[in-house]
């Protein structure tokens, strides 16, 4: 599906299955769904993770680091096929999902799923790390929540050993609904409920060859620290990606922001309350103790004091296709606690929604995509594949803080020298919302123009 736009602040995975079920011994998980009883044995993933920790996991630097690779991979594709509209992904709403849909995966399929994922992990780690990842990313600012929503006429097709680890480990509600209007409408209300009004609507319609959705649902909202008083909201001109002028709000700063600065760009982040989250600049450009006019950046008399490249013509999404996960962690480890810094960013609100399928195929996650993909432990039903991935997000950054929603839905078939610095973004720039304890990104993503 091309890349297009329609915004989010929140997060939505969903996963849906379909085809013929078989007999076998039933039980039923919490929710009182009956379901298969299989001994899958002691390999299968979820056996092998399950009663082991994952506390401390997400502090680990080598999963970090993994993670990241993913993050950046994702974000550098989504950048490439956006063109000069804005782009946001919500690498989180994606992990979940799939790493939901792994936890019923083998063989080759479930290697290519978490080497996707997490590249270079182990495997039991890697799930972990995404248990662990959710308890810790959870906040009165940030809400999680997980539900699975089998066909009523398939009920008994899954596995109760894998379902109950959905339901334990990623606190998953379990239910089964008839896989027509009314079951829609049933699913998109809970994705509506969980996702502060911001996603009123994932699924459009089921067919009745689809046997399960599994859906996550992250909704942010927080406010500055250090909020905006109305003398510092300003009316300007914002230079957008394809050169025309957009009329904005600039919210306008000095000094309680930390700033940022590697070879190809400067920033700062700005802490919202509680200071467990930040909102994070990347503008490109080399460091300068001023930026230029609006009109001077029109004019293109914009040259970099320290570097020849002319930064104001960077295309920002081609900017981010080329980061990679060092350069990342490079600009996230240059935080500067001591210079003061004036700043000034606009107001937007952005929408986004893509397909993954092709993205993920080419990152690595080939076989899960296709009638030999493996999931043989979630169900008995062959062949069940993913058949699409569909990704959502919205966001809006205001004088007052910061809403954001993803949604990702996964399709299963059955088939210190003090310095005075500026960061004036009155063009392109990239931008994410981070985790401060572990400098990973929760939403991330570019504005190519303000309005729309």
């Amino acid at each position: 599906m091309k890349a297009k736009k329609l915004f989010a602040g929140i997060l939505i995975s969903s996963i849906l299955l379909s085809t013929a079920s078989g007999c076998a011994k039933k039980t039923k998980t919490k929710s009182g769904l009956a379901t298969i009883d299989k001994d899958n044995g002691n390999d299968a993933i979820f056996e092998l993770v399950s009663g082991k920790s994952a506390k401390s996991k997400s502090d680990d630097e080598d999963l970090k680091k993994a993670y990241s690779e993913f993050v950046l991979g994702l974000a550098k594709r989504c950048a490439e096929e956006s063109g000069k509209e804005n782009f946001l992904i919500s690498s989180d709403s994606v992990l979940f999902a799939l790493e939901m849909t792994a936890a019923g995966a083998d063989g080759d399929t479930l290697d290519q799923m978490l080497d996707t994922l997490m590249p270079g992990a182990d495997k039991e780690d890697a799930f972990l790390f995404a248990v662990d990842r959710m308890a810790q990313l959870r906040s009165n600012q940030l809400s999680l929540a997980n539900s699975v929503w089998i066909n009523e006429k398939e009920k008994a097709a899954f596995y109760s050993n894998y379902l109950k680890y959905v339901e334990d480990n990623f606190d998953a509600k379990i239910d089964s609904v008839p896989f027509d209007d009314t079951g829609v409408d049933k699913i998109n209300s809970w994705v509506k409920d969980n996702t502060a009004g911001m996603i009123p609507t994932l699924i459009d319609k089921l067919s009745t060859d689809d046997v399960m959705v599994l859906v996550n649902a992250l909704a942010f909202d927080a406010k500055w620290k250090k909020a905006f008083d109305p003398e510092d909201v300003e009316d300007g001109t914002f230079l957008s990606g394809d050169g025309t002028r957009e009329d904005c709000k600039y919210l306008c700063g000095e000094n309680d922001v930390v700033y940022l600065c590697n070879d190809t760009a400067t920033g700062f982040y700005k802490r919202y309350e509680g200071e467990k989250y930040a909102f994070m600049v990347i503008l490109p450009g080399a460091p300068e103790p001023d930026f230029l006019s609006f009109d001077d950046l029109e004019n293109n008399n914009s040259r970099s004091k320290s570097d020849e490249t002319d930064w104001t013509m960077v295309d920002i999404n081609r900017y981010v296709s080329l980061m990679t996960a060092e350069d990342y962690w490079d600009f996230w480890n240059s935080r500067n606690y001591e210079d003061e810094v004036e700043y000034m960013f606009p107001e937007f609100t952005s929408e986004y929604s893509t397909s993954l399928k092709d993205i993920l195929h080419d990152m690595g996650m080939e076989d899960a995509f296709n009638s030999s993909a493996n999931f043989e432990n979630m169900s008995d039903l062959k062949p069940l594949f993913i058949g699409d991935v569909i990704h959502k997000t919205k966001i809006e950054v205001n004088a007052t803080g910061t809403k954001a929603a993803a949604s990702t839905g996964v399709i299963m078939e059955h088939n210190s020298v003090i310095m005075q610095r500026k960061v004036i973004c009155n063009r392109p720039f990239a931008y994410a919302i981070v985790d401060v304890e572990t400098g990973l990104p929760i939403f991330f993503g570019t504005v190519e123009h303000v309005n729309g």
